[in-house]
């Protein structure tokens, strides 16, 4: 049997954030949709901080190395530049604040702009009154409607000279140069910044490689829970997570939570095929915030490894037994 010594960690830390590391992201008011910073054409040089909870952060480091002084603060979504990679670790720089985090702390490529988009709201204002919107990306296709001078709308996407908005309920199209982007970004912050903003001070033993959850891992986690507790309380859902953490945290079982759930004859649904659906389709939002508190430490049943649906002994949380 091996040894094993290990500290739960989450990538990027769980904690409540206020308000403000959420506010929507706006762009140069003077910048053209082409060197816009919030809607990038080529993603080869830019990552997004990997969590897409609004409570998580991630760490911005001094050096390649986990012990490094800690000189930012990334909040889920926010865009940075890859300056260079190596040993596991991505130099980026972020407003202005440059330094280094995991890599398996971003996502990249085509992955970083559906997360950004996802993760940011950007606004913009409508110069001139009768400003059309149209239902596709010319001026020969349908006219939606038409907006007021500084109406406002939701930017969702940038093509072409076009943005893709959504105002008063629908989609459609307005010309990118009949829109203003006001300036706020959504950048890298210091401690002492996120620290006034949320009130939380960050925990700087965070974010090392080998305790730290990447993104692919939280939502296998919020999958299997879905699979195994999708009609349980959600206390139900947390001490499934929470087994599935014992168990990455005991010598008698694998290192990862990827290793454990995918351990031959553990879990039915990894091998059932119910695990891929619920990969593909996503968790729901309490199975996913279900596994968040598992990984941050919530844990309803102890050192329990196992559990099976029905009444036996050990503990009973609604219709399953936990020992």
């Amino acid at each position: 049997m091996k040894n094993k010594t290990k500290t739960i960690a989450v990538c990027g830390c769980i904690f409540a954030m206020t308000a403000a590391m959420t506010a929507p992201v706006y762009a140069d008011t003077n910048a053209s949709v082409y060197n816009n910073p919030y809607f990038v054409d080529n993603w080869a040089d830019k990552a997004v901080a990997g969590l897409t909870s609004s409570n998580g952060y991630t760490l911005i480091r001094s050096g390649e190395d986990s012990s490094s002084d800690c000189v930012g603060v990334l909040t889920p979504g926010t865009l940075v530049t890859v300056e260079g990679e190596e040993n596991g670790w991505t130099k980026i720089s972020s407003g202005n604040i440059e330094g280094y985090v995991s890599s398996d702390l971003l996502v990249t490529g085509a992955k970083a702009e559906a997360e950004y988009l996802e993760s940011n709201t950007i606004y913009g204002t409508v110069n001139g009154a009768g400003t059309p919107v149209y239902s596709n990306e010319n001026t020969e296709s349908t006219v939606l409607m038409t907006l007021d001078d500084k109406a406002g709308v939701t930017l969702i996407s940038a093509d072409n000279g076009w943005f893709k908005v959504q105002v008063n309920g629908q989609t459609g199209y307005i010309a990118a140069a009949s829109v203003s982007i006001n300036a706020d970004t959504h950048d890298a912050v210091t401690l002492e910044e996120f620290e006034e903003e949320t009130g939380i001070t960050p925990d700087t033993t965070a974010n090392t490689v080998d305790t730290c959850y990447s993104q692919d891992e939280i939502n296998l986690l919020a999958a299997l829970i879905h699979c195994e507790a999708g009609g349980e309380s959600y206390t139900g859902k947390v001490a499934v997570g929470a087994v599935v953490l014992n168990r990455v945290n005991s010598a008698a079982f694998p290192n990862t939570i990827s290793e454990v759930i995918y351990q031959s004859g553990q879990f039915t649904p990894a091998s059932s095929g119910a695990l891929a659906a619920a990969l593909a389709s996503g968790a729901d939002a309490d199975c996913y915030n279900a596994a968040l508190d598992a990984i941050s430490g919530v844990n309803p049943v102890g050192s329990c490894l196992y559990f099976h649906a029905g009444s036996g002994s050990g503990l009973t949380i609604g219709n399953q037994t936990f020992y």
